[in-house]
């Protein structure tokens, strides 16, 4: 999420989440400066969230399509300033220096900006901190090659507005699409397909109008997915009937960040005589094969499944956190997930 006002937005949505979600044993913290891997399966349910918190008081949100707003009011950091001009193409990404995810996608941006450098593409990267700490920020990455793309400070929030606002987006990073005439044709994480669509687009290629299709389907579905998983916390304490009901249809899903949302948080936030232990386990199994074995959040919190369902599973729960911590980069995430796969460990021997 952006900023401390967006989680707790989100966390009131989730059904009463407290900002001080319980820690895995001690290892597993959020901080305004960082979010490790385990509290983000909550945090990557806020694009259900920003679409299920619209009603009819608020704006209408952005259309695909719709003419994508300028890019005023910034102040430049890196290779700027940037002027949306018609016949080239643009990625607008959203993002901030304490945002671990963000900081996961820099590199990812820099290739996608060299391989599309020769055909028209401009990615700029648009932070709302200060420029005393964007600045010395963009300034390692530089030396480390690692984020070689234009760099913007939006600290009046004009660019903001026209973009993240006006689509009910409130989790980052985040990317918009400007194609060749000045049209919106995609948003969403820039690591999850956008390379794909922005061959397309460069090419000519890419039906926006099938996207919005398919996107406002796909948005209806996770409206009625977080609903339920809504209503599971609401129940689970007070009606376990109603809840075992809930919960079966929620593993029915086949939405990944709900899936490990929902077991992340059985885990670590229902008391412990509600839990429903092997639901967490099934709902964090059936994301893992989902995103296959690749995703070290979910392999975290599968781990912490099975550590949590005794000391039959414990070997198990070794081998997936060895695997999650593998698959990641983030020093402070990886000191994290060691600390679990210690304890872990030490479980084996008892």
């Amino acid at each position: 999420m952006a900023d401390r006002e967006h989680l707790n937005q989100l966390e009131a949505v989730l059904g009463g989440l407290r900002e001080t979600a319980q820690q895995k044993k001690g290892a597993i913290m959020k901080t305004r400066a960082g979010l490790c891997l385990g509290v983000a399966a909550l945090l990557i349910l806020a694009v259900l969230v920003g679409a299920a918190q619209r009603d009819a008081s608020q704006p209408a949100p952005g259309q695909i399509g719709d003419p994508a707003a300028p890019l005023t009011g910034l102040q430049w950091i890196k290779a700027g300033p940037v002027q949306l001009e018609r016949g080239s193409i643009y990625v607008v990404e959203f993002w901030a220096t304490w945002c671990p995810p963000c900081r996961t996608s820099i590199p990812h941006l820099t290739e996608i900006q060299r391989q599309f450098k020769d055909q028209g593409v401009t990615i700029i990267g648009i932070s709302d901190e200060t420029a005393d700490i964007v600045k010395p920020f963009v300034a390692q990455m530089d030396e480390q090659k690692k984020m070689e793309y234009a760099v913007a400070i939006d600290r009046e929030g004009q660019v903001h507005k026209g973009y993240m606002e006006a689509f009910g987006v409130r989790g980052i990073p985040h990317a918009f699409i400007v194609g060749k005439e000045g049209n919106l044709l995609w948003h969403g994480h820039p690591m999850a397909g956008m390379d794909a669509v922005l061959k397309e687009v460069v090419a000519g290629q890419f039906d926006h109008v099938a996207y919005a299709r398919k996107k406002a389907a796909e948005e209806k579905e996770e409206a009625r997915v977080l609903a339920l998983y809504k209503n599971y916390f609401t129940a689970v304490g007070t009606n376990p009937g109603e809840a075992a009901t809930i919960g079966a249809q929620l593993v029915d899903s086949d939405n990944t960040a709900m899936l490990n949302a929902l077991a992340w948080r059985i885990l670590t936030d229902v008391p412990q005589e509600s839990r429903d232990l092997e639901l967490a386990r099934a709902a964090a199994a059936k994301a893992v094969t989902l995103t296959e074995e690749k995703n070290p959040s979910i392999l975290d919190t599968y781990a912490l499944a099975l550590y949590e369902l005794g000391k039959k599973y414990v070997a198990q729960a070794v081998t997936l956190q060895k695997k999650a911590i593998e698959l990641t980069d983030n020093a402070q995430a990886k000191e994290n997930l060691s600390k679990a796969l210690q304890r872990y460990e030490a479980a084996t021997v008892e």
